[in-house]
């Protein structure tokens, strides 16, 4: 399942479909960061991550919930005059790598990627939702949709810094 978004991702050649989005010429500006495997595809960054990670007594379901995907952006207006200036926005890339790690470990992001050839900058990033003690439960990890929209409060207040306003809730 994860072969589609981390085509769309890492901007895999052959595989032009899953961004038809992008600008061709501008495939140069996307910066892919080092994190957790990721000099291997999506599928097998996922793969390996459980393998080292996961602690738990049972075989992984086939159903099981074992990544999760994030975009990280603001509005059209509000990124792309963030991107002019080159500091300021090393800093809120920066800020987006230090939100995810408090949030879900260092170790379980196996994918952080942005984006610059789409019409709005943006990051991709994916997690695999590994709790502490080595469970695999996105709904822990991630929890519902009080859960998901406290984390989107959290990162508006990580983000407010850089001029950017949480979107409608």
């Amino acid at each position: 399942v994860s072969g589609a978004i981390g085509t769309h991702i890492d901007r895999t050649v052959g595989k032009e479909f899953s961004y038809r989005h992008a600008d061709k010429s501008r495939l140069h500006l996307n910066r892919k960061f080092k994190c957790n495997h990721s000099k291997l595809p999506l599928q097998d960054a996922i793969k390996k991550r459980l393998e080292e990670g996961y602690k738990g007594k049972r075989a992984i379901r086939k159903d099981a919930v074992t990544f999760v995907t994030h975009v990280l952006t603001g509005s059209h207006k509000e990124m792309t005059d963030l991107a002019k200036d080159k500091d300021r926005f090393e800093e809120w890339i920066q800020k987006n790598y230090g939100f995810l790690e408090k949030e879900y470990g260092k170790e379980n992001i196996v994918r952080f990627v942005l984006h610059m050839d789409e019409k709005t900058p943006h990051i991709h990033a994916v997690t695999v939702p590994l709790t502490e003690d080595g469970r695999l439960s996105a709904r822990e990890v991630v929890g519902n949709r009080k859960d998901l929209m406290a984390l989107q409060d959290r990162y508006a207040e990580n983000m407010l810094e850089f001029g950017l306003q949480r979107g409608a809730s």
